[in-house]
């Protein structure tokens, strides 16, 4: 089916927030200050306003009940398998054992960063094809495109490393979803054209085919 604006809008939030438990109603966005990638400057403070690191799952788990871990802990290799699927069918040059370090990557910085395994799993695809060697026109690098600028404001000391790049992009969405309240629509905008670009002039129709693609490539993962 064709989607347009609002459609894309409808079905966004049936599909994420019935599947990933995010709320995509219009909610006011938070409008921090953030610097544009352009003009972002360096210091280690600013990584630090990214925020405390959340516990993954299984370490939280481990602290409640041992069994409640175990459950966890095959959980998180349930999603492993499901990601190395979607790499494998989405990208068939990929070595086998390049597909499973990617896949648990994916898993396990969505889980430490707090943002959904299926969400970063089709940012990555449509920003990328899970290419650790992909660099756009503009510079961006590697399997989420981090402009060099934010890969070092993030931590990322080798933006062409497959799972140093993820832990950057897991970390740079789940920080742009907290900004924005849990709305992904501005979250998702905001990683394509930058949150400066977004606090100031909301989500523009440049966003839409982006938007659409991330939620087709969700769609195959739920």
């Amino acid at each position: 089916m064709r989607l347009n604006s609002y459609s894309w809008m409808l079905s966004t939030q049936l599909v994420l927030a019935v599947s990933l438990g995010f709320f995509l109603g219009q909610v006011s966005p938070v409008m921090a200050t953030v610097p544009e990638e352009s003009s972002v400057e360096l210091e280690a403070a600013k990584v630090e306003s990214l925020g405390e690191t959340p516990l993954q799952i299984s370490e939280a788990a481990a602290m409640a009940s041992p069994f409640m871990a175990a459950e966890n802990t095959a959980l998180l290799r349930q999603k492993v398998v499901a990601v190395s699927n979607y790499v494998q069918s989405y990208n068939r040059n990929l070595p086998a054992g390049q597909i499973g370090s990617i896949a648990d990557a994916i898993v396990r910085y969505s889980e430490r960063y707090g943002v959904d395994y299926r969400l970063l799993t089709s940012l990555i695809a449509i920003e990328s094809s899970f290419r650790s060697d992909a660099v756009s026109s503009s510079g961006a690098i590697g399997m989420g495109q981090l402009k060099p600028a934010t890969a070092k404001w993030l931590g990322v000391l080798n933006p062409y490393d497959p799972v140093d790049n993820i832990a950057g992009t897991a970390r740079f969405l789940g920080w742009l979803v907290q900004k924005y309240n849990g709305n992904l629509e501005y979250a998702l905008s905001a990683y394509y054209q930058g949150p400066g670009y977004v606090d100031r002039n909301g989500v523009s129709s440049v966003c839409m085919p982006y938007l659409q693609k991330i939620n087709r490539a969700l769609g195959s993962l739920l």
